[in-house]
């Protein structure tokens, strides 16, 4: 059992452990709340909201999207909870690269799934395919990939992806694609741009848009018979008229997630500085766009620690194949960027 995680009473805690945006939510979501003419909430949401669809079409050229193509959800778990009910039953191979974002696993082991997931190596936690590749030339199954990857940061290379999604049609095996963390990358890097049928990749509005509040995800599916069963599975009005209707304004706020992107890498560069600084951590390979960082000490609570300093974490025993000598940390707000450094440099 991990030790209890106690913060001093002294001490203002910084919060570096869920994986939202470090500057919040953008602004233009307040002034919607405010506006007396806001919605009509009397009346139920439309069954699929067709101007949020077309809002993230047009603002992702790149990716040359259908609106048919986008699957909405509440929240890129939401769309998860209703992929696993769809592509998962008793006995289903289930491989991925652990650690992983765990909730999503434990969703397809409710359904039944059969976990075996290439377990990557300390303390570097580099990401290779390989092992993958190798597993689906004697398996037909579903690959979940977080990517980036939650807790390391790290983002397998599209032509990895490309790899699998190829080796997946050899064998009706399907690639999902978990992309909560892809604002922070450029579109032109996403799994959308992929045209494989077996491969459905996931959104969110949580991380780099900053709306977690709303519950908004989607999938892009190149799959009609999938698509259409996904629409019957997901429970009715799943998205609420208020969420779609901020969500637009999200999507149209450019400069939010412009401005987000550039305070992350400032902020990990010095983060990671600092951490290099410290005998006795390592820290798993990442990418430096990423807010995420997966950080680890050879023996000890690594989350009471980072308490006892007052900053919050996410423990490595919440991630299978990880305990307590390990966590995961998101880079915190600018305001707190200074004290957070500072007290790194106290442990």
């Amino acid at each position: 059992m991990s030790d209890p995680v106690r913060y001093p009473e002294d001490l203002q805690i910084i919060d570096c452990s869920l994986g939202t945006n470090p500057l919040g939510a953008p602004k233009c979501l307040k002034s919607l709340i405010l506006s007396p003419d806001f919605c009509n909430l009397c009346d139920y949401p439309d069954p699929e909201p067709y101007d949020l669809k077309n809002e993230i079409s047009c603002a992702h050229q790149a990716w040359k999207l259908s609106t048919d193509q986008i699957l909405i959800g509440g929240g890129s778990m939401g769309i998860l909870v209703t992929l696993a009910r769809l592509l998962i039953s008793k006995g289903t191979f289930l491989s991925g690269i652990s650690p992983q974002f765990t909730d999503a696993v434990v969703q397809c082991l409710c359904n039944g799934a059969a976990y075996h997931p290439v377990q990557l190596e300390a303390p570097d936690y580099r990401i290779s395919i390989e092992p993958l590749l190798e597993i689906m030339k004697e398996n037909q199954c579903v690959i979940y990939l977080d990517r980036p990857n939650n807790p390391t940061g790290q983002v397998t290379a599209l032509k990895d992806v490309e790899k699998l999604a190829a080796a997946g049609m050899e064998n009706s095996s399907w690639i999902i694609s978990d992309e909560a963390y892809g604002d922070y990358l450029s579109d032109e890097e996403s799994t959308i741009m992929l045209n494989y049928p077996n491969l459905i990749t996931c959104r969110s509005f949580s991380k780099g848009l900053g709306a977690a509040g709303l519950r908004i995800g989607y999938a892009v599916s190149n799959d009609s018979m999938l698509s259409a069963l996904f629409r019957k599975a997901q429970p009715p009005f799943v998205l609420g008229t208020a969420d779609a209707l901020m969500g637009i304004s999200v999507v149209r706020e450019r400069e939010f997630l412009d401005k987000t992107r550039s305070y992350v890498q400032l902020a990990k560069t010095a983060v990671m500085n600092v951490l290099k600084e410290k005998d006795g951590f390592s820290v798993a390979d990442t990418d430096i766009r990423v807010p995420i960082l997966l950080l680890s000490q050879k023996s000890g609570n690594l989350a009471v620690r980072l308490a006892s300093v007052g900053i919050s974490c996410e423990a490595g025993s919440g991630f299978f194949s990880l305990d307590d000598t390990s966590v995961r940390l998101r880079v915190p707000s600018p305001d707190k960027l200074e004290t957070f450094l500072d007290r790194i440099r106290t442990l």
